[in-house]
């Protein structure tokens, strides 16, 4: 259904025409980061109340025009404007779901990792997810072995949940409860302070951008010029 939708699309944008332009960007991350809250906030320019649990992947396209428009600094020499869907496939975080997410692995143009940030180990997962999709994912354009774990497309990083993450800080805490625990532990003798627990904040943090999809807060010029990063390297 999806697809025979985007086709249809595809038509009335360019009035029978040629297809647009097709990029796939997987946005990934821990069950509960706020992953399908984030894409409807990308796709419809809004929150979403109360977002529904995704089960196994989920498809949200954003339509977007990019290239030569005159005197656009962004515009590509001997190109002109073209049309593109960008196709944000929002994958379940879920554990249940682990051994059929390959399977969404596929001609991906690029990554959105989402992590929340009142709960730091969403963040330390990342490395994870970068892992899977690098060993078992196919892509679209490849730049090469440049990424985490040596993802070859381009990624940005969202940390999502910057309302929840300050009202905590108002109350004296910083969510990060590795830290608390860690310190408790080493209180009770049981943990030389000279060694840590083994999550830690590894994934690389270029890039990073800040969100509330609850509230509908995301830096959007941002996240376009990633965007059309990726119309360039499809091209």
């Amino acid at each position: 259904m999806f697809w025979r939708e985007r086709d249809r699309e595809n038509k009335e944008h360019n009035g029978g025409g040629p297809p647009c332009g097709q990029v796939r960007v997987l946005v990934v991350g821990d069950s509960g980061v706020g992953k399908t809250s984030l894409v409807h906030l990308l796709v419809k320019g809004s929150s979403i109340a109360q977002p529904p649990q995704t089960v196994g992947c989920t498809v949200g396209v954003k339509h977007t025009a990019y290239g030569n428009s005159g005197s656009s600094s962004n515009s590509i020499k001997g190109d002109s404007e073209r049309d593109f869907f960008i196709e944000l496939w929002d994958v379940s975080g879920h554990d249940r779901y682990k051994e059929c997410r390959s399977l969404f692995y596929s001609q991906i143009n690029g990554v959105i990792f989402v992590h929340d940030l009142s709960q730091r180990r969403t963040k330390a997962s990342l490395q994870k997810w970068a892992a899977e999709i690098a060993a078992t994912g196919t892509f679209s354009a490849p730049l090469g072995s440049g990424g985490p774990c040596g993802l070859p497309v381009p990624f940005i990083v969202i940390g999502n949940k910057t309302d929840i993450a300050a009202k905590e800080g108002t109350r004296g805490s910083s969510g990060n409860l590795v830290d608390v625990a860690r310190q408790w532990v080493e209180k009770q003798g049981l943990l030389p302070s000279s060694e840590e627990l083994p999550l830690t904040e590894s994934f690389p943090s270029s890039g990073g951008i800040l969100a509330a999809a609850k509230e509908a807060r995301v830096d959007k010029e941002a996240v376009m010029k990633f965007f059309h990063l990726e119309t360039i390297f499809f091209r």
